[in-house]
């Protein structure tokens, strides 16, 4: 066997043995025996004429070669698992699955309209639907395991992703202060964002891109609440305001899911804070029929038709898809 003969599956048992550190525990993930991955070493070992791991009863580790293997050997995985995953999405047609992959908060307020009016157009289409945080959109994304994203525009994450992959929004979200309805600020009409500072805040976690545009407003300003509570879902951040353990700032789309009772809603004064709501699509793929017609419905429908939540607006596209 030459080295360009080698299989992705023996790739991916040398990746394995590698992030899992030796080849007990990768026996153990793969469900194979420690012989096995033995022999499929020695046959890449013997096509690299080289050794791509040094091994002993006490020590096991990478050599030079093996983590130059490892490196090619992950970017051939990842395209590869990425295209089988787009062409198995491909394949699926009109008669198939819509994989979807989107925010919690827009799973519940934006898309269920659009989907209803795929289905109805589309009734042999299942739609998969993946409420995620947008760090594993931007995975999703990534790896091909989704025909389309819809979620908010994050640089630091967006970002991270090959420059075939393009935004294109859909609509816009201001942020709002939701607080507790016996808080002294509560009888204001409108909030400043210095009105934070020194009091309790009740932050999302550092997975949420909510999370990230509200450390930087709030840095920007200078202002340091006096503690911070955190939470990791929508309904917890409201009823933590409910309980008055603080305040918090939203964007519109979550809104909708955070009216429990005890906690009121008012408007943050001067220029507002947005965010961008749009569709990641991976430009070097074919999409689906389903996928297609998906992203038409979504970028192409009147905006008077689908109504949106206060604080939001529909935004046109940059360009066409």
């Amino acid at each position: 066997m030459r080295i360009n003969e080698v299989t992705v599956e023996q790739m991916r048992v040398i990746v394995c043995i590698a992030e899992q550190g030796g080849f007990t525990p990768a026996a153990d993930r793969l469900s194979q025996s420690q012989s096995s991955l033995s022999r499929i070493v020695s046959q890449v070992e013997k096509a690299a004429s080289t050794r791509l791991f040094e091994r002993t009863t006490r020590s096991f580790s990478l050599t030079d070669t093996g983590a130059e293997f490892l490196r090619g050997a992950r970017v051939i995985l990842e395209t590869y698992d990425r295209e089988m995953n787009n062409f198995s999405g491909y394949l699926s047609g009109p008669a198939g699955q819509l994989r979807l992959a989107t925010l919690p908060s827009l799973a519940a307020t934006l898309l269920p309209n659009f989907i209803d009016r795929f289905r109805r157009s589309f009734p042999n289409v299942g739609v998969d639907l993946r409420d995620l945080m947008a760090a594993n959109i931007v995975e999703e994304c990534r790896y091909g395991t989704v025909d389309l994203a819809i979620t908010a525009e994050d640089p630091e994450l967006v970002g991270t992703l090959p420059e075939h992959f393009r935004f294109s929004p859909v609509a816009e979200e201001r942020f709002a202060c939701i607080l507790p309805a016996t808080h002294p600020l509560a009888q204001k009409p409108g909030i400043d964002w210095a009105d934070l500072a020194g009091r309790s805040f009740v932050s999302f976690t550092e997975a949420s891109s909510v999370r990230r545009i509200t450390d930087r407003e709030l840095a920007a300003r200078g202002i340091l609440p006096s503690q911070t509570v955190t939470a990791g879902t929508i309904s917890a951040v409201a009823g933590l305001c409910a309980a008055n353990l603080g305040i918090s700032a939203v964007p519109g789309f979550v809104i909708p899911m955070t009216r429990v009772s005890g906690v009121v809603l008012r408007p943050f004064r001067g220029e507002p804070v947005t965010r961008r709501i749009g569709v990641l699509v991976d430009t070097t793929r074919t999409l689906s029929p389903a996928a297609a017609e998906f992203l038409a419905l979504i970028t192409t429908t009147p905006p008077q038709d689908v109504p949106l939540p206060d604080y939001t607006t529909w935004t046109p596209p940059d360009s066409a898809p």
